[in-house]
């Protein structure tokens, strides 16, 4: 491993690390909770079945937070590989 894949590989662990911790902040779970919630509830309640645009528009803000969820969570794993693959090389090094 070169020294430009090290730091490739350190910016995903430090990147994986952000993403663990946006993840496990209440506030952004509780937040994507809670508009999922609010959309659901508008397109399934507040919206009649004539009204195609408006609940296309709640169906697509439903589904960007579920893509946002596993945006984070893809870079969380990128970076626990990542830190296998540093410490692979770490333990190359030792040998």
């Amino acid at each position: 491993m070169n020294h430009k894949d090290k730091a490739k590989r350190a910016e995903e662990l430090s990147r994986a690390t952000q993403a663990k911790q946006i993840l496990q902040n209440n506030l952004f779970k509780d937040s994507i909770q809670e508009l999922k919630k609010i959309y659901s509830n508008a397109l399934f309640e507040q919206t009649g079945a004539k009204d195609g645009e408006a609940r296309e528009k709640l169906w697509l803000a439903y589904q960007v937070l579920g893509k946002v969820e596993q945006h984070f969570k893809e870079i969380l794993e990128t970076g626990k590989l990542a830190e296998k693959q540093l410490a692979d090389f770490q333990n190359q090094q030792e040998k």
